[in-house]
């Protein structure tokens, strides 16, 4: 699981805007897992074997993980699409709320199952409802903006049960 993670975390910071050395990375999470396990803290030596092995095993990791996901990393966010929605429909009092739901989303697979226009026309959605704000219905506002209403309707279904679960808490992961 430590491993994956370290992998998933370098990955990740390669496909946005913040990419991160290896030897980062490995060290931040030795030091986390001598801080989880209450070892002393000791610096992670660039030129032991353990290091070695490690970047080993994140780079072996790394590629298991792309192959699985057949190479395809690149994710759309909404958040490009959701200023220029409110401003089409004259709504723009919905932004922050809409963009809260936005990074909120981002705890979800909102972004892999469905188009970012989805994503963005569901937050928006979401933001008019809780403010009760109305939209326009005749035609559809969504079809201008390249979404369906069953996608909508899912995306606030996925935030509505995001919001329900108890707050996270952390589970120790053992050797």
């Amino acid at each position: 699981v430590k491993r994956v993670a370290a992998s998933c975390v370098w990955l990740a910071s390669k496909l946005e805007e913040s990419p991160r050395k290896g030897k980062h990375v490995l060290i931040v999470f030795h030091r986390m897992e001598c801080r989880r396990e209450n070892l002393p803290i000791e610096h992670l030596d660039v030129f032991s074997k353990k290091y070695s092995d490690l970047k080993n095993d994140l780079i072996r990791t790394e590629r298991h993980i792309l192959k699985e996901m057949g190479f395809i990393c690149h994710v759309e966010h909404p958040h490009k699409f959701i200023s220029n929605y409110l401003a089409t429909l004259e709504t723009t009092e919905l932004r922050q709320e809409a963009w809260n739901l936005a990074n909120d989303s981002l705890r979800t697979t909102l972004c892999v199952r469905f188009k970012s226009e989805v994503v963005a026309c569901g937050v928006v959605y979401a933001a008019a409802r809780r403010f009760q704000v109305p939209l326009p219905e005749n035609p559809p506002w969504w079809l201008a903006f390249d979404a369906d209403h069953s996608g909508i309707e899912e995306v606030c279904k996925v935030l509505a049960h995001l919001y329900s679960l108890p707050k996270a808490q952390y589970i120790p992961v053992y050797k």
